[in-house]
């Protein structure tokens, strides 16, 4: 028998997502924490040291931070 998480658990894991950096443009550069929609712990390019910080909303940061991004 399968027993299936429930809404909680589901909502209290942890997402690794590997993106690239938006500034040097380093393929999987940067390995971010999510839970919650949110950041867990700083996120930093291994190749530039551009920084993602601890509890922001990802796509929201990338948006609105990043240098030479105009909107």
């Amino acid at each position: 028998m399968i027993a299936f998480a429930d809404c909680q658990d589901v909502r209290k894991m942890t997402v690794i997502r590997e993106i690239d950096c938006p500034v040097c443009g380093a393929r999987d550069g940067i390995e971010v924490f999510e839970r919650e929609n949110q950041t867990v712990g700083d996120s930093v390019c291994d190749k530039c040291g551009y920084t993602i910080p601890e509890g922001v909303v990802l796509d929201l940061f990338l948006e609105d931070n990043v240098p030479g991004r105009t909107k």
